[in-house]
């Protein structure tokens, strides 16, 4: 009983058209000697091309397969087809009309798929929903191919939207801060801000709230299509923050210069202590913006209110750790001691009287919902 023949197929791909664009030449195109004039007219026009590697490889694999003859009980046949120089749905769609015509002449029941490099490879799932692939060959030149797997690895990373959108603005802000310091000499305060940046982006990503200035961008937007009065005190606590920075900065002057352990944890303390204040203000400042729009739309606060203690609670701790270490530093423990002690109480129950404001608010909006469905 003869065994049945199989017949396979080696395709050789071109995705973005080089072969109509530069020889000017229609596919599909079938055969050897049709492949092989192909190719030589493609290297006469552009001998830098590499889907001309790739052609040749698919000859070279329909040649070892036509070796083996009827023996193997397989015949092969090779052919190429191409997309469009507008790569994506355009180019996928043309690759499959092309297939299809080719897959209909020839009929065979596999297929070996040739390309020039990892973004042809992209049509594989186009090749196997018609047809058994057997294997996948990609063909680099062998001095460019890590040159071109990384340039593709790095424009799909572009591609990615949650990629470019979690870390390119930090490196933009980066690279923007160090055209700044080359053009105005302020070296050491940009690699500081710098450092800063890298620091708080760190803590975001360790929290997983990487896309908390993403978010806050947003709601900036939000609030300035809206006409909302938020967008002013977003305003407010951007230029908040330049001051408390200046201000922070400032407040290295009264470091004691005899001070022995005026290092660079001293330094920070002291950055800290005067600048504390108007980061917390920052931090308030578009939070009374929500709190009045709720009020101008008749709405309630709740939640707000504890978000605002722990706000100030917080502002006050670290004020009164950073003058516990000035203290401490200047020999004075009972002072240092007692304003942190100081500070700490002061939190918690900054802290409990905004809960306890937020839970009784709550409650009273409870409590009028209901009194509204009964009156329904």
């Amino acid at each position: 009983m003869e065994s049945k023949i199989k017949k396979t197929l080696v395709i050789c791909v071109d995705r973005d058209n080089d072969m109509g664009e530069k020889a000017g030449l229609t596919t599909p195109i079938t055969g050897k000697q049709a492949l092989l004039s192909a190719a030589t007219k493609l290297a006469l026009a552009d001998p830098e091309e590499s889907d001309i590697n790739a052609i040749f490889e698919a000859i070279r694999i329909y040649d070892r397969l036509s070796s083996r003859g009827e023996d193997a009980n397989e015949i092969a046949e090779v052919a190429l087809i191409t997309g469009d120089k507008r790569v994506g749905i355009e180019s996928d769609r043309k690759i499959g009309r092309e297939f299809d015509e080719v897959l209909f002449k020839c009929r065979a029941d596999s297929a070996i798929l040739v390309s020039d490099g990892a973004e042809d490879e992209s049509i594989v799932p186009l090749i196997q929903s018609r047809v058994k692939i057997d294997s996948v060959r990609r063909v680099l030149v062998k001095q460019s191919e890590p040159l071109e797997s990384t340039f593709y690895m790095i424009k799909g990373l572009l591609n990615d939207t949650r990629f470019s959108r979690t870390f390119l603005p930090p490196i933009g802000l980066i690279l923007l801060l160090l055209a700044f310091s080359l053009l105005f000499g302020f070296t050491n305060i940009v690699i500081a801000a710098i450092i800063g940046i890298i620091g708080f982006y760190t803590i975001l990503k360790g929290f997983g709230r990487e896309d908390l200035v993403i978010e806050l961008v947003d709601s900036v937007k939000n609030s300035l299509y809206s006409g909302k009065l938020s967008f002013v005190t977003y305003i407010v606590a951007f230029v908040l923050i330049l001051a408390g920075t200046f201000h922070g900065a400032a407040g290295l002057e009264y470091i004691d210069p005899d001070v022995k352990n005026a290092h660079i944890i001293v330094s920070i303390v002291y950055f800290v202590n005067h600048s504390i204040w108007w980061y917390t203000a920052v931090a308030i400042s578009p939070l009374i913006g929500q709190m009045i729009n709720k009020l101008i739309e008749g709405g309630k606060i709740v939640k707000q209110w504890a978000i605002l203690s722990t706000i100030i609670a917080s502002g006050l701790v670290l004020w009164g750790g950073s003058m516990c270490i000035i203290w401490l530093n200047a020999g004075n423990y009972l002072l240092g001691y007692l304003t942190l002690f100081s500070s700490i109480l002061g939190a918690i129950t900054i802290s409990f009287i905004g809960v306890k404001t937020s839970q009784y608010m709550r409650g009273t909006l409870i409590r009028e919902k209901k009194v509204v469905v009964k009156c329904e």
